[in-house]
């Protein structure tokens, strides 16, 4: 069993993107999601976007007029945002969002945190910490996103196991086992080489977090909810800090 950072270095960052489909198509979703959250720079015009990865998010907020500061403890993924947008300004931090170091300087308008990053924390207590570190760094007035699936709706010893994306010569599937209070996630990578079918695999767990007990959590952290959202299985939350 990988901790989630040794996996996506292990195993999963070579295959990220291409695992995410079209990536032009995922940003202007990231977009229009952001537009229709009417988020746009309202005063210093920095955002963070944390557990950023190859910038889905991090490029749609650039649009917007933003001043992106992209965070990942992936470097590679971090690297492709420069390689698919070589005029961007995006600035990259290869970092844990657990860090307390993270969290100096002036703070963001805008905290991002999306793409089931919160549910890649080890354990409940990372969590909680982790919101303690937003709600002492950002300013009152300041916004934070949450976008991540609810995995509560899976018993211990339930599992489930789908395709994530298939062409011609490659397949990537998941699997997942519901323990209690976690997931223990498998990814499958199928390749077919010129010896025939090569598969490689890597496990590792995934926090479930249901949403009452989250938006309970930040609330307590002096964050008000003010809309929330869910398409495709996934939850996103939009907080202010009070």
């Amino acid at each position: 069993m990988q901790t989630p950072e040794s996996h996506y270095e292990n195993f999963l960052a070579e295959k990220y993107s291409w695992m995410l489909g079209d990536l032009s198509i995922k940003e202007k979703d990231q977009l229009e999601f952001f537009r229709s959250f009417d988020i746009s720079p309202q005063g210093n015009g920095v955002a963070w976007d944390l557990g950023a990865g190859s910038g889905i998010q991090s490029i749609p907020l650039e649009i917007l007029g933003f001043q992106v500061l992209a965070i990942d403890f992936s470097e590679k993924l971090l690297s492709e945002i420069q390689i698919r947008k070589p005029d961007t300004k995006i600035r990259t931090k290869a970092a844990d969002i657990r860090s307390t170091n993270l969290y100096q300087g002036v703070s963001p308008e805008l905290l991002l945190c999306m793409g089931d990053t919160i549910t890649h924390l080890e354990t409940e207590k990372d969590w909680e910490t982790t919101a303690s570190l937003w709600s002492s760094f950002l300013s009152p007035g300041s916004k934070l996103i949450l976008g991540y699936r609810d995995l509560s709706y899976g018993k211990p010893g339930d599992k489930s196991i789908f395709v994530v994306r298939s062409e011609e010569f490659k397949i990537f599937t998941c699997q997942l086992q519901f323990i209690h209070n976690k997931v223990e996630v498998t990814d499958i990578f199928h390749e077919k080489t010129d010896k025939g079918w090569a598969v490689s695999s890597s496990s590792y767990n995934k926090l479930i977090l249901p949403a009452e007990a989250l938006i309970n959590t930040i609330s307590q952290k002096n964050f008000e909810l003010i809309r929330k959202d869910e398409k495709n299985g996934m939850k996103f939350l939009l907080f202010e800090k009070l």
